[in-house]
């Protein structure tokens, strides 16, 4: 999935930084909707740290203190959900392993594993 379309699909920009300059992945400004990614990432990290920025847009910046649990799991689901449906593009539905899944896109399954069975099977039953 080639960022350029995610950022045209979300209606964002990107803006890089360097590791030297902020110590972190990449943040969301959601009012000038930029994602501010770090240049010094592997291809893989990158990805999943722009779709989890991007599930914060749809996030109140003033509550995000008061719900940063819940707006974090929010933004890792939708990581999952734009991986997902991206990784079924090229593997049969019927043959879905959650745990392939999650060692290739080197998510925790500790937390993953109800977040990807959950999303695999709203996709599932959006396809079926």
């Amino acid at each position: 999935m080639p960022e350029k379309e995610l950022l045209e699909r979300f209606g964002v920009s990107l803006c890089e930084f360097d590791s030297i300059q902020w110590p972190r992945d990449g943040f969301l400004d959601p009012f000038n909707r930029v994602v501010y990614i770090n240049r010094d990432l592997p291809t893989e990290r990158r990805l999943k740290v722009l779709l989890h920025e991007l599930g914060h847009l749809e996030h109140d910046p003033k509550h995000y203190e008061r719900l940063r649990e819940k707006y974090e799991a929010q933004a890792n689901r939708n990581m999952i959900r734009e991986l997902l449906i991206d990784y079924l593009k090229t593997t049969d539905i019927y043959d879905f392993n959650w745990v392939r899944f999650a060692t290739q896109y080197d998510i925790s399954t500790t937390w993953g594993e109800a977040m990807i069975q959950d999303e695999f099977r709203k996709i599932q039953q959006s396809v079926i």
